[in-house]
């Protein structure tokens, strides 16, 4: 209150001060500029020139406001579309889930410019148009998601991979993931994705090649990938012919060498391409198994090997039937050993033991045959009904007319 008093009383004081200024002496101004003149008082060319000060610094604020309004208008106007592009995206996404692709992919495509990252609305939008079919579409979605965003080009590799391998389409998928590896050779989902698409396409060499980095990389568990290393390099070994056979044995994991599906698988390979040394080597390789560990189907095969030297085969097999008498398998396989001997009198028994021992539909075959062969049609037809067909291809006696 004091303080408001006192500036009153400054001001009336400062009033009457200048007032006494302007009656004893106005002052004079005169400015000229070519022909014109313009002449006032001191006091009053003061005054202009404050309300000219007064104008301009008005003229600023208002511009400055003006300028301020228009730029929160347009942030505005901005934070809405971004606010009703992000609602669009979420819709967008929502509809995926429901799976209505062609719905969704207008969506997400009608909102990608506007949000703050397109990348996530065209991946989704190509997902859809993949879901629809449109691979055309899909491709077209996958570019644009690339040149909306900087460095997105990996990931929209690996989409692209993922949707061409759902596809079934293997060769582009392979093509894509083969470049992806090249600047990122030990990306997990990389890998894991070729070993698929390798399977896919049969290419078990090329499958074999990768399994030491997957192993590295601990992609899979342990026995899911023991199963795939032995369907690869099983897979590879019935590819190969009887020469290339013996190679890529050779080449097999240390740990394998001796596992009774791999033995096998190589065993058949031989046994496929025919042939004196063919034979022996997979006699050798079954034989030497099964001094490691035994198992039925290796000592079956064992019985149907052809062209190795079937006596000294019937020496090895007579060894472990003393070890195992009661072996159905084992005498299964004897029988058809002295069936390529022409001992048909021996085959009977040791097939007779067998079917004993265990009824299955190869002893039943072997068997039957080999009764209608030696003439005892009756107990053969009978046997014949319980018969395995496509059996191993074995001699049997001629009757004389």
């Amino acid at each position: 209150m004091k303080l408001g008093l006192l500036l009153v009383v400054v001001a009336v004081v400062l009033g009457g001060l200048i007032g006494t200024l302007v009656v004893r002496d106005p002052g004079y101004v005169l400015l000229s500029y070519g022909d014109m003149a313009f002449e006032t008082s001191l006091w009053f060319a003061l005054v202009l020139l404050a309300l000219a000060y007064l104008l301009l610094r008005l003229t600023v604020w208002l511009f400055t406001r003006t300028l301020a309004s228009s730029s929160r208008l347009g942030n505005w106007l901005k934070r809405r579309k971004a606010t009703r592009a992000q609602k669009q995206t979420v819709k967008g996404l929502l509809l995926m889930s429901e799976g209505q692709w062609a719905e969704a992919r207008k969506v997400l495509t009608a909102s990608a410019r506007e949000v703050g990252t397109p990348l996530i609305n065209y991946l989704s939008a190509a997902r859809a148009a993949h879901e629809m079919g449109d691979a055309q579409g899909r491709d077209a979605l996958l570019r644009q998601a690339h040149e909306s965003t900087p460095g997105s080009r990996f990931a929209v590799g690996l989409t692209q991979a993922e949707l061409q391998k759902n596809a079934a389409q293997w060769e582009q998928s392979l093509a894509t993931l083969l470049q992806l590896k090249s600047s990122s050779p030990r990306h997990p989902q990389v890998l894991l994705m070729l070993t698929e698409v390798y399977e896919q396409l049969a290419d078990w060499q090329a499958l074999i090649e990768l399994l030491p980095e997957v192993r590295k990389r601990k992609l899979f568990g342990e026995r899911a990938f023991e199963a795939l290393q032995r369907r690869a390099w099983i897979a590879r070994l019935g590819q190969a012919e009887a020469p290339d056979a013996a190679i890529v044995f050779r080449e097999l994991p240390k740990e394998l060498k001796r596992a009774p599906d791999l033995v096998a698988a190589y065993a058949r390979a031989l046994m496929t391409a025919g042939g004196d040394e063919a034979a022996d080597l997979a006699e050798t390789a079954i034989r030497q198994a099964l001094q490691q560990t035994w198992d039925d189907d290796l000592v079956v095969l064992y019985g149907q090997i052809t062209g190795a030297d079937s006596e000294r085969r019937l020496v090895v097999a007579e060894g472990w039937v003393k070890e195992k008498p009661n072996d159905p398998k084992l005498l299964l396989t004897l029988g058809r050993i002295c069936l390529m001997n022409e001992s048909w009198a021996k085959a009977r028994e040791y097939l007779e033991t067998s079917l004993r021992l265990q009824q299955t539909p190869e002893v039943y075959g072997e068997l039957g045959r080999l009764c209608v062969a030696l003439g005892d049609s009756e107990r053969g037809g009978e046997y014949l009904t319980h018969a395995l067909t496509g059996l191993p291809d074995l001699p049997m006696p001629v009757r004389n007319a």
